[in-house]
């Protein structure tokens, strides 16, 4: 992990298109400004976090095989002997 220091109005690059600014710093808070391009997502930590945990549960559910119930052949075989009733026209 790179630690850096940064006061107010100082800012970090992040490869070519991607700029983080300290906007503000009141006591414990520091307030970043981040100019990237649209189509790069930008979340919070703990909300990343949290989808990616639903992700990988959601992932993990799918994997479980839900039997379906099997017909037996025997019930096949009798509905094609059916006869069928034709209603009036």
């Amino acid at each position: 992990m790179l630690v850096l220091s940064r006061k107010t109005g100082e800012a970090i690059q992040i490869g070519d298109d991607i700029e983080v600014m300290v906007v503000d710093i009141r006591g414990d808070l520091v307030r970043l400004g981040i100019k990237a391009p649209k189509k790069t997502q930008i979340w919070r930590k703990e909300l990343w976090d949290a989808i990616v945990a639903e992700n990988i549960a959601a992932a993990n559910a799918s994997k479980e095989i839900i039997e379906t119930p099997k017909i037996p052949v025997s019930v096949f075989s009798r509905i094609s002997n059916l006869k069928t009733v034709k209603g009036k026209e």
